[in-house]
């Protein structure tokens, strides 16, 4: 029972560096934020911090893996709701987890320098891999039940599924392109609005469900992160961890 105790009191130990790194990040930016930041803002000794995590880097990727795993448990609630079809389930996926990530939009823009650095190319696979992971039996499943219902016509709703992935992956690289723009303007929008129309137009098709049927991605959300990266204060470029 002890050992159950002690389990217990250093999982909420370690949860409460990784939430005042969520802090400091969302207000001075990673590059900005040292450890003596987060323990002051923790009130423990570098001692403590160190039972935890071996490095800043190490800390933040535990803030990433944390947030990850707040928002498939999140999701798993949502899409267990009674009464969802196939369809739904599959844009409460999607909103969702626009959502979940737009409400820490300062969070996630703070990391996003770290997150393009060429220096974390094998951190951001292994998220990538992760959110592939767990991803994909959910829209196997889905595509299957859109299958039985009559919605989705694929003959191929698991490996379609993988598919519908790996467009989202070319999407996000779109996206990527855009936020890196170093002043956005018109033709960027322009260039967001017809990437999410061309997903939708090619999921439609992949699925076999009617044209027009599925909304999926809100260019409105695409741009608020691309607005945010904006209009936040100039940072050097530091090597750091990713964020998926």
């Amino acid at each position: 029972m002890a050992r159950t105790v002690d389990d217990v009191a250093h999982a909420q130990r370690r949860q409460c560096f990784l939430e005042a790194a969520g802090r400091v990040i969302e207000r001075k930016g990673y590059e900005q934020m040292t450890v003596q930041d987060v323990l002051d803002d923790v009130r423990q000794s570098k001692g403590a911090f160190y039972h935890y995590f071996d490095s800043k880097q190490a800390l933040v990727e535990g803030l990433v893996d944390d947030q990850g795993r707040a928002m498939f448990r999140h999701l798993e609630q949502r899409m267990d709701a009674p009464g969802l079809s196939a369809v739904d389930k599959l844009g409460c996926l999607f909103r969702e987890s626009s959502r979940v990530k737009l409400e820490r939009k300062g969070l996630w823009s703070a990391l996003l320098p770290m997150w393009l650095s060429d220096g974390n190319a094998a951190v951001r696979e292994r998220a990538s891999s992760h959110v592939r992971e767990r991803l994909a039996p959910w829209l196997g499943q889905i595509i299957t039940e859109g299958v039985a219902e009559g919605v989705f016509t694929t003959a191929y709703p698991r490996q379609v599924g993988r598919m519908v992935l790996a467009m989202l992956e070319d999407f996000r690289h779109i996206v990527m392109e855009v936020l890196t723009t170093p002043e956005p303007g018109a033709r960027d929008r322009v260039q967001v609005e017809q990437a999410v129309a061309a997903f939708h137009e090619t999921l439609e098709r992949v699925l076999g469900a009617p044209p027009g049927s599925l909304s999926l991605l809100d260019p409105a959300d695409v741009m608020a992160w691309v607005d945010s990266s904006h209009t936040r204060p100039a940072a050097p470029p530091d090597p750091a961890p990713t964020v998926s």
